[in-house]
C-alpha cells in the first residue's frame, strides 16, 4: 500500500463556495476510482482559500488482476457450413487473444452465445490516476466557474500550480496548461513558492512553516480559542454564529484574531443593524457585555500571524466606522417618514412578473390572513395593520443597504412610531423562521402574517407555473412550506391547515395558469413532503408517518398526535397482532374489491367466529368514535388491540373466500366495515411489523 495526495493551487476561492464543492469533489474522486479495481482507503479533503487537497492514506500501487467473462456472438453464427469457426467467432477470439478451446457457450437473453474467461492484468495506479485527475478537476462542481487566458477549461478560479505525489514520487499529469510536480506554494505574502515536498506529512509540515494550515477544522478551533480568550478577558459574550465561524475559517490560511473597537456613539444605532453590519459586510464577530448590551468591540479574523504595529486593528476599525456612519445616516433619515408613506414605492417594486408588485402581494396576504383568522383567533385589526405595513421597509434606505434586515427594520420603525406591540413585533418577526433551527414569531399577529406571506409565495408561484425541481427552487417554495409546517406545529395552532389552504386558493384565480386539480395536487404534495420531513426529524419512523398520512389529514396537531400514539403503541403486542391482521384484511379486500357490495347480513353467518367478530366490530366502532372525537388516539389504539383474539380466531376458523358467493360477499363486507373503522385512526397496512407476539 502507498500514499497519495493531490493539491490544486489557484487564486482565492470565495469562502462560501469551498465546503460544498470540496465535499462534492471528494465524493466524485471516490466514484471515479470506484470504476477501477483499486483499494483506496477513505479519501480525506482539505482546503484553504487558495487550494483544494485530496489525500488517500492507503492506496494500491497496482490494480488487482482479474478474470472476467466476455461475451461473444450468438452460437448460431459461430460455425460456417463446414463446422469451422466463422468470421464472427474468429474475430471474437482475436479480440480477446483466446483459442477455440477457450470458448464455451452460455445462455444469453435471446439464446446461446459464445463466452470465454479472460485474464485481465491490473494496471499501475499511477497510469489510472493520470486519467482520473484531469476528469476530477474538470468535474468538481462550483456554483460559478470561469475561463482564463486562452485555455479551453473552466474552474472556479485560475489554477496556478498542481502538486501530486504517489508513494513518494511525483505523479506527472497536465491540466489547464500546468504540469503537476512535487512543489507547493506557501502563504501568499508570508510564505515561499515552489517548496519541494516528499510525502503528505512533509507537505503539511512545510506548509505550516510557510504559514498555511490546510485543515479548516484546525483553523476553526484556533478562532474559537481566541474568542474564548477574549470573552474571559472582557467578561463578555461573543455572539455565536456557526455560519460566520465556518465562513471565516475558509477566508484565511492562517487565522489571526484581531480585537477591534468602534466609537460609543454608534451604540445608539439598533443592535440588529450593528450586528448585521459587522457580520454581513465585514465578517466580524460582535460581543455583548455582562449586562447583555452590545459592546463597542468586535473580533476580526485576518490571514496573518501578527500585527505588531496595530495596522490591521486600526484598519478593521476604520472600515467598520465607514459602514456605521452610513447606517447611522439611514437610521436617522428613514425615521423622518412614516412606514405608511413607503406604500407608494411598493407599487413600483416587482415581487414576481406574473404575481405583480409588493403592493399586490400585500393585498393577497390580507385576504389570506382574513381566511386564516376564521380558523385561528387573533386581533383582526392588529393583524390587518401588521400585514399592511409588513413590506414597507423594502422601500427604506436601510433595507436597500442591508437586505438581511427586511422585516426587522420594519418592526423597529413601527416601534419608533408607537405602533402596538403585537403590530411591531409581528412585522419584525414575519420572515421567521428562515431555517429549521431559526426562532419562530413571538406573537399571534406575527404567526399569521408569516403564514400568510409564505402561503402567498407558495401558492402564487405554483399557480403561475413556478414549480421546484430537484435542487432548483429559486423562490424557496419548499422552505416556505417548511416554515408554515414549523409555525403550525411548534406554536400549537389547532386548525385544519389544508382546508384553510383550499379556502385561500380563490385568491389566485386571476393569475392561475394551470388546472385547479394539478395546482392543488402540487401544493399538498409539497406540504406533505415537508410535514413528513418535520416528523422524521423528530424521531418518528417513516412507516408510522406513512400510516397517518395515508388517511385524510389537514389538522397538523391532530396528525402529530396520531403519529405519537402509533409510536407508543408499538410496545403493545395485542395492537401489533391486529395491525398484522389488518395487512391481511387489506390484501384480501384489495384482491376482491370488484366483488364487495352491500351491508353485512348477520343472517348469512354460519360460524360463531363471524358473529363474534361482527359484535366486536360494532362495539369497537362505538368506542373508536368516542376516542377519536376526544382525540385520544392512544386510547383508540389500545381499544383496537382488545379485539386481537377475536380477529385471530376469525382467520383461524373462517374461510373468507367461500364457494358460496353470498357467504363470500358477506364476509368481505364484514372485513370492509372493520377496515373502515381502523382507517379512522391510521392505515395500519403501512406499518412494518417485525414481531407480533401472541
Amino acid at each position: 500500500m502507498a500514499e497519495f495526495f493531490v493539491e490544486i493551487g489557484c487564486e482565492e476561492i470565495p469562502a462560501k463556495m469551498i465546503p460544498g464543492s470540496l465535499e462534492e469533489g471528494r465524493k466524485l474522486f471516490e466514484k471515479l476510482l470506484g470504476n477501477y479495481n483499486i483499494h483506496a482507503d477513505g479519501i480525506e479533503a482539505y482546503a484553504s482559500p487558495t487550494r483544494l487537497i485530496y489525500h488517500i492514506p492507503e492506496i494500491d500501487l497496482k490494480e488487482a488482476d482479474q478474470t472476467v467473462t466476455v461475451q461473444g456472438p450468438p452460437r448460431r453464427i459461430c460455425q460456417d457450413e463446414n463446422g469451422s469457426p466463422s468470421k464472427a467467432l474468429l474475430g471474437f477470439m482475436k479480440k480477446n487473444n483466446i483459442s477455440e478451446s477457450d470458448v464455451r457457450y452460455i445462455q444469453g437473453k435471446t439464446g446461446e452465445i459464445a463466452a470465454a474467461d479472460v485474464f485481465v492484468p491490473g494496471r499501475d495506479t499511477a497510469a489510472i490516476l493520470k486519467e482520473v485527475l484531469p476528469l476530477l478537476l474538470k468535474k468538481i462542481p462550483f456554483r460559478k466557474n470561469m475561463k482564463w487566458a486562452d485555455l479551453d477549461v473552466r474552474f472556479v478560479r485560475p489554477i496556478r500550480w498542481l502538486c501530486a505525489v504517489l508513494d513518494g514520487n511525483t505523479l506527472t499529469f497536465e491540466y489547464a496548461g500546468i504540469t503537476a510536480g512535487n512543489t507547493t506554494w506557501g502563504h501568499r505574502t508570508l510564505g515561499k513558492r515552489n517548496i519541494p515536498v516528499s510525502d503528505f506529512a512533509d507537505f503539511r509540515s512545510r506548509l505550516k512553516e510557510n504559514h498555511v494550515e490546510i485543515d479548516p477544522g484546525v483553523r476553526k478551533t484556533a478562532i474559537q480559542q481566541a474568542i474564548k480568550a477574549f470573552e474571559h478577558a472582557h467578561n463578555a459574550t461573543v455572539i455565536r454564529d456557526e455560519a460566520l465561524l465556518n465562513e471565516v475559517s475558509y477566508l484565511v490560511e492562517t487565522p489571526f484574531v484581531v480585537e477591534g473597537v468602534f466609537e460609543d456613539k454608534f451604540l445608539d444605532i439598533p443592535e440588529e443593524v450593528l450586528i448585521t453590519s459587522m457580520k454581513e459586510h465585514q465578517k466580524y464577530f460582535a460581543a455583548k457585555g455582562s449586562d447583555g448590551k452590545l459592546l463597542p468591540r468586535f473580533l476580526a479574523v485576518a490571514s496573518t500571524v501578527h500585527d505588531p504595529m496595530g495596522y490591521i486593528q486600526l484598519g478593521t476599525g476604520r472600515v467598520l466606522a465607514a459602514r456605521l456612519y452610513d447606517a447611522q445616516f439611514f437610521w436617522d433619515e428613514d425615521r423622518k417618514k412614516p412606514l405608511e408613506s413607503r406604500m407608494e414605492k411598493l407599487d413600483r417594486q416587482i415581487f414576481q412578473a406574473d404575481l405583480g408588485t409588493y403592493r399586490d402581494k400585500i393585498q393577497r396576504m390580507q385576504k389570506i390572513a382574513k381566511t386564516l383568522n376564521q380558523f385561528v383567533t387573533c386581533d383582526s385589526d392588529a393583524l390587518t395593520e401588521t400585514i399592511h405595513l409588513s413590506k414597507c421597509d423594502l422601500a427604506t434606505d436601510m433595507v436597500y443597504e442591508f437586505p438581511e434586515l427586511q422585516g426587522i427594520m420594519g418592526g423597529l420603525y413601527a416601534k419608533e412610531e408607537g405602533k402596538p406591540e403585537g403590530v411591531w413585533k409581528g412585522i419584525y418577526d414575519h420572515y421567521l423562521p428562515g431555517s429549521m433551527e431559526d426562532a419562530l414569531p413571538r406573537t399571534r399577529e406575527g404567526e399569521l402574517a408569516a403564514i400568510s406571506d409564505r402561503l402567498d409565495t407558495f401558492l402564487g408561484c405554483l399557480a403561475v407555473g413556478i414549480v421546484p425541481t430537484g435542487s432548483k427552487d429559486p423562490f424557496g417554495l419548499r422552505r416556505a412550506a417548511q416554515g408554515i409546517i414549523r409555525i403550525v406545529l411548534e406554536k400549537n395552532l389547532d386548525f385544519d391547515l389544508y382546508q384553510a389552504v383550499r379556502d385561500t386558493m380563490p385568491v389566485f384565480d386571476a393569475v392561475l395558469k394551470t388546472s385547479r386539480e394539478s395546482w392543488e395536487e402540487q401544493a399538498f404534495s409539497i406540504l406533505d413532503a415537508r410535514l413528513r420531513y418535520w416528523l422524521n426529524t423528530r424521531g418518528f419512523a417513516y412507516d408510522e408517518v406513512d400510516a397517518v398520512l395515508a388517511i385524510p389529514h389537514g389538522n397538523l396537531l391532530d396528525t402529530l398526535n396520531r403519529v405519537k400514539a402509533l409510536k407508543a403503541s408499538r410496545e403493545d403486542t395485542d395492537f401489533l397482532r391486529v395491525a398484522g391482521s389488518f395487512k391481511r384484511i387489506h390484501n384480501i379486500l384489495d384482491a376482491a374489491r370488484d366483488t364487495i357490495s352491500g351491508d353485512v347480513n348477520p343472517a348469512l353467518f354460519s360460524q360463531p367466529e363471524e358473529t363474534a367478530l361482527f359484535e366486536a366490530m360494532n362495539a369497537l366502532k362505538h368506542d373508536a368514535m368516542n376516542f377519536t372525537r376526544e382525540k385520544n388516539y392512544g386510547g383508540a389504539l389500545k381499544r383496537v388491540g382488545r379485539i386481537a383474539d377475536t380477529v385471530d380466531r376469525f382467520f383461524d376458523e373462517v374461510l373468507v373466500m367461500d364457494k358460496d358467493s353470498a357467504v363470500r360477499e358477506n364476509r368481505l363486507s364484514l372485513l370492509t366495515r372493520l377496515r373502515e373503522i381502523f382507517l379512522t385512526i391510521a392505515d395500519f397496512s403501512r406499518l412494518v411489523i417485525t414481531e407480533a407476539k401472541s
